[in-house]
Formats: C-alpha cells, structure tokens, sequence
C-alpha cells in the first residue's frame, strides 16, 4: 500500500469514519453497545486478568486498545515460540507495533488469550479507554473479593483417615479412601 493511502487510512480509523455503507441486513450499533458498564460488568470483564502483577496488568489494558496488533502479534508468537530475549527483541523491531502489545509476546499464554477472545478483548480495551478509574477500580474489587476467606458450609460429617487415626484437616493426605463419620462434640 502506497504511504498516502496508509496515511488517509490511518485518519480514517482514527476518526472512526465509515469506510463503506453497511450492508443490507447488518446490524448498526446500538446505543447500548456505547454505553458505560456497570461496575458488576466491570467485575466480570477483569475477573481474567484481574490477578496479574500490576505492570503486566498494565501492558494487558494499553494492548486491548490495539487489537488487530495483539492478533498480529499472536501469530507472530505462534510462528516463533523459539525466539527469546535479544533474539526476540531483534525481531520485534520490524514490526510497528504499541510498546504495550510487543512486551506481550513474552507471555504467549496471554496473547493467545487475548487473540481467542476477540469480543472480550474489545469490550476490555474500551473500558480503559471510556472507563480507565473505574475498570482499575473494578480490578481492586476482584482482588479483594479473591482475598476474603470463603465461608464453609456447616458439614453434617467430617472426614477420617482410618491408617492415621486422625481427622482433615489435621491429616491433609489419606492413603485409602476418607471415611464420612458424623461430627462429635468434644
């Protein structure tokens, strides 16, 4: 392609200009594809992601804003699993991609990901861009909620290991099949 043309088509996604008249029969965004998320629909979004060390959570918001480059770049990791450190640094300089999308390629994991959940990744890059406080804050939400101690049920039984003569949890391991024995009070 020509560099004007890569030029006026650059302007033209950047203005988020049509290229072409819809087609008949396909679907014009709704209003409700422009609204903001609700902070459960923020929850949930993140809940993948939300565990993640803070920087590599940071890479993973500013390459969802690009997602034909993530889709390019997990091909590129697929096609080269080998390449590593200055070799892979070598080889990411030919591509113009964001600074965000070329640190993914070292977690493949995450780039496939990304590159399998097309809808998501949109959806998640549109938050940052329309919702940055509130998706960060979303985050700290799922963190938290993963930090609280989960409430057991009450048990009508405990567990018994028979060869240890012990009950779980003092015995974290049974050799043959644990025993459900009914509670006894001491």
């Amino acid at each position: 392609m020509a560099p004007g043309r890569r030029i006026c088509l650059a302007v033209v996604l950047a203005l988020n200009l049509p290229i072409a008249p819809l087609a008949a029969g396909a679907q014009q965004p709704s209003s409700a594809d422009s609204r903001a998320l609700k902070p459960e629909e923020l929850e949930q979004l993140v809940t993948p992601i939300a565990q993640y060390p803070d920087p590599l959570l940071a890479q993973i918001f500013m390459a969802s804003t690009y997602p034909l480059q993530v889709i390019e770049a997990a091909r590129f990791a697929k096609a080269n699993p080998t390449l590593k450190d200055g070799a892979l640094n070598e080889a990411l300089k030919k591509y113009r991609w964001d600074d965000s999308v070329k640190a993914l390629v070292s977690y493949p994991q995450i780039l496939e990901m990304m590159d399998s959940k097309i809808e998501w990744m949109q959806q998640l890059g549109e938050a940052v861009l329309t919702q940055q406080k509130d998706t960060k804050d979303a985050v700290q939400r799922v963190r938290a909620k993963a930090q609280q101690p989960t409430q057991q049920p009450a048990q009508s039984y405990w567990h018994y290991c028979p060869s240890a003569r012990a009950y779980y949890p003092t015995v974290p391991k049974c050799p043959e099949p644990w025993v459900k024995v009914p509670p006894r009070t001491q």
